[in-house]
């Protein structure tokens, strides 16, 4: 079982962008995150550790959404990965 989580630190950059490259089968995701983090745009980014190895990644984003009663300001969920090994596991 992963330990709690915590915030995402330079040395796992890489490790982040391979987990969402491997969980959602194809480097779109991966390239979102890091085009997120490039623009100052991850707001939180939390990593899951399983025996010293990145296994989880959640990251929330600023949007803003628009309706008729005006702007409301928000984060939104996207992308959560979890290393196809240990999805539905807890992570």
């Amino acid at each position: 079982m992963p330990g709690e989580p915590r915030p995402e630190t330079p040395a796992d950059i890489s490790a982040i962008h391979h987990l969402h490259a491997t969980a959602f089968g194809g480097p779109g995701e991966a390239r979102l995150v890091d085009a997120l983090r490039a623009a100052g745009a991850l707001t939180i980014s939390l990593v899951a550790e399983q025996g010293g190895n990145v296994v989880g990644h959640i990251a929330f984003s600023p949007v803003e959404i628009v309706g008729e009663r005006g702007t409301t300001n928000a984060l939104a969920l996207a992308p959560v990965a979890v290393l196809p090994g240990h999805q539905r596991s807890g992570v």
